[in-house]
């Protein structure tokens, strides 16, 4: 399966954070920012750096901004500029755009812009660091941090959960996170120890982030690590 790929415009603080983790990640990064020094600095850690304007609807057709899985507008203050880059990406047809948000306000535009709700981005609650974590699994259905150390998600079991039920994966001892519910055809149900998981269900957990990140990585392996 080829790698995700993603571009991020703005290389702001959130912005640095966020490229860098997804190069440690070995993610392919475009990154796009109209400050030619920013754009020179960076340039060699990343796929592709480009300098120019997010609001140049002709510019970011040229570099194929479109072919991109992800786009994180990760502008800084300048709230008109985002919601027109926001805007801009929509229309072109960009598969997914997060969208770092400064207030209520623009995060209700770029909502109104057809951006999901989850993919709003507040300073305050995500770091860069975290945001690359989730755009990289990829398996997250739903994400809420609770604090700086623990979340709740919700993913999609894989194959290797199919059948089996939770004293035979033993989840909590092998990860140290806690299935607390299941999301079976619309309905929530609490699985006991014997519930066996089918396909299509959708698991929800709380844990500590670093054993969530643990527990879905193993989720994407072919074989079972206890």
């Amino acid at each position: 399966m080829s790698k995700k790929s993603f571009a991020v415009i703005g290389v702001g603080r959130f912005g640095l954070a966020l490229i860098e983790e997804l190069v440690e990640l070995e993610a392919d990064v475009l990154v796009i920012d109209k400050n030619f020094d920013k754009i020179e600095k960076i340039a060699k850690m990343v796929t592709n750096a480009v300098c120019l304007d997010s609001t140049d609807v002709e510019a970011l057709k040229e570099i194929g901004i479109a072919n991109y899985d992800t786009v994180i507008v990760a502008t800084g203050m300048n709230v008109d500029n985002s919601i027109l880059t926001t805007l801009i990406l929509k229309d072109l047809g960009v598969k997914e755009v997060y969208v770092k948000v400064q207030s209520e306000y623009h995060a209700r535009v770029v909502e109104k812009l057809g951006v999901d709700k989850e993919h709003l981005v507040w300073p305050e609650q995500d770091t860069g660091k975290r945001l690359a974590t989730i755009l990289i699994s990829g398996n997250f259905l739903e994400y809420l941090q609770l604090d700086k150390d623990y979340s709740f998600i919700s993913t999609e079991v894989t194959k290797k959960m199919i059948g089996k039920n939770l004293l035979e994966l033993d989840i909590r001892r092998n990860f140290g996170v806690n299935i607390v519910a299941v999301r079976r055809n619309n309905q929530i149900m609490i699985p006991s120890s014997q519930t066996p998981f089918e396909n299509d269900d959708e698991i929800l957990l709380v844990g500590r982030n670093d054993l969530i990140e643990k527990f879905t990585q193993w989720l994407k392996q072919k074989k079972f690590v206890g």
